[in-house]
């Protein structure tokens, strides 16, 4: 009988040690986040993101970073449960939000503001030998506009129109990535690219390396405020001299503010710490990417559009002393 009772305890406690060893595994957090094309600031500043979460979370969060097709591919990915997090420029975050222009049919009020990243700046890059020295020359040239869907063909169509009066059918328009925008321009298949992102850009970088001469178009404050007037979510931003080979001046151009965003349903102390932990070891990744020098717990939330906020990330916030205005905050807080 003594045995028996035995064997009945051991089998119990195994069957506890299981339950518990289940119970505590599934307590991780999977979380992929969609970024953009690996020629551009999307995708490596996701890898440094996913890499950090992972060594300093691996317990309780497990990152994986993924390629896609920028901003609008980004947001309708966390609309449809195929990623929990994205960088997304904001003025599409607020679209999508909203219900508006491209976003039309396809509202997603359940996107949140993770937080304010770098400024995602326009660059205009052609080639020396184009004859193009404004965005209007652009008209019967070939010009990469940005993978479809993204955020960068929205923006380019939107300064080629405004700035320029140029529609698709005054120009030979491409849908390139970055990267083969890049490659086509060294091959002289076209005359230039929007290369919108964190400075510098990879892709930009990578023409500038090599035999083809380029140069970016600049924005004067008139280009600015026709553009400001239709969409004030721009801002004027500078391409600093010597950043690319080639490039020995300042660029006066445009921009919108990128953001890692997250679906509402993400759990809220998954993202308080992930908040937590990209600002408290911001320094030892800000090296990793000149785009990231250009974002800080002191920049988390300006430039944002009326988007709310993730409940986790109000709670770093808040705990952190940082005002949050009250068109950020969760209908909840």
């Amino acid at each position: 009988m003594k045995k028996t009772i035995a064997i009945i305890l051991i089998i119990s406690m195994t069957l506890a040690l299981l339950v518990g060893c289940q119970g505590a595994g599934s307590k991780k957090q999977f979380v992929t986040v969609v970024t953009g094309g690996t020629g551009g600031t999307y995708y490596p500043v996701g890898t440094i993101f996913t890499t950090l979460w992972n060594e300093k979370l691996g317990e309780k969060v497990q990152a994986s970073v993924q390629s896609s097709g920028g901003s609008v591919e980004n947001l309708n990915m966390l609309k449809e449960g195929e990623a929990q997090l994205g960088i997304a420029m904001a003025n599409l975050t607020l679209f999508a939000y909203n219900g508006e222009q491209r976003f039309k049919d396809n509202k997603f009020e359940d996107v949140r503001f993770v937080t304010a990243l770098w400024p995602d700046v326009t660059q205009f890059v052609v080639t020396e030998k184009s004859g193009i020295n404004s965005v209007k020359d652009i008209k019967g040239k070939r010009f990469s506009v940005g993978s479809a869907g993204s955020g960068t063909e929205y923006s380019t169509k939107l300064i080629l129109e405004t700035i320029g009066g140029l529609t698709d059918e005054d120009f030979g328009s491409e849908h390139l990535g970055y990267s083969e925008a890049s490659s086509a321009i060294q091959n002289s298949q076209i005359d230039g690219m929007n290369a919108e992102g964190g400075l510098p850009t990879s892709a930009v970088s990578e023409i500038a390396a090599s035999k083809t001469k380029i140069k970016l178009l600049e924005f004067s404050d008139s280009d600015y405020e026709k553009l400001h007037s239709i969409a004030p979510y721009y801002g004027q931003f500078t391409v600093p001299k010597g950043l690319y080979r080639g490039i020995d001046k300042d660029i006066k151009t445009l921009g919108v503010k990128s953001t890692l965003i997250c679906h509402a349903d993400l759990d809220e102390d998954t993202v308080y710490e992930l908040v937590k932990t990209l600002y408290e070891n911001y320094e030892s990744i800000v090296g990793s990417h000149k785009a990231l020098e250009f974002m800080g717990l002191d920049q988390a939330i300006e430039g944002l559009p009326p988007v709310p906020l993730h409940p986790g990330a109000v709670k770093y916030y808040k705990e952190k002393g940082i005002e949050i205005p009250e068109y950020l905050l969760p209908s909840d807080k």
